[in-house]
């Protein structure tokens, strides 16, 4: 009905294997590539980029995500679509697998120093920040 604010905010996080969750909640705080923020019912239609971090839906009924880089985009209905490569619940993760991979990242990020930073160290950024999301989702 035209004019009543939104009560519930309709959320897919999807990656490229297909959809993680799809869910209808009260709230979406995730880790945008310019500070972390927060979603409520009836938010402006947006579209932003989001960086690995910790994906929370829900403020009664929490569950946290781990996520890596990716889009985050609300359309003029209310509906959230957030896309991002990898996504896992964080009571999937396995910590010290993150663990091992966040330290192998930084000791091969340790031996580029100030050298040219082109694809690989890239990718070698991308992993450590994928790790540490996933280390951060469960420790919170």
């Amino acid at each position: 009905m035209a004019g009543e604010l939104a009560t519930f905010l309709g959320v897919n996080l999807v990656t490229p294997k297909g959809v993680v969750a799809h869910t209808e909640t009260d709230s979406v705080q995730a880790p945008g590539e310019l500070g972390e923020f927060e979603l409520l019912p009836g938010h402006v239609p947006m579209l932003t980029s989001l960086r690995p971090g910790v994906l929370t839906i829900g403020t009664k009924a929490r569950t946290r995500y781990a996520v890596s880089s990716g889009y985050l985009r609300v359309d003029p209905a209310g509906a959230v679509e957030i896309l991002v490569e990898q996504a896992v619940p964080a009571k999937e993760v396995d910590v010290e697998a993150a663990k091992a991979d966040l330290k192998s990242a930084e000791a091969e990020l340790a031996k580029w120093g100030d050298k040219n930073q082109d694809a690989e160290y890239t990718g070698l950024v991308q992993r450590a920040s994928w790790a540490q999301a996933r280390i951060d989702a469960v420790a919170h």
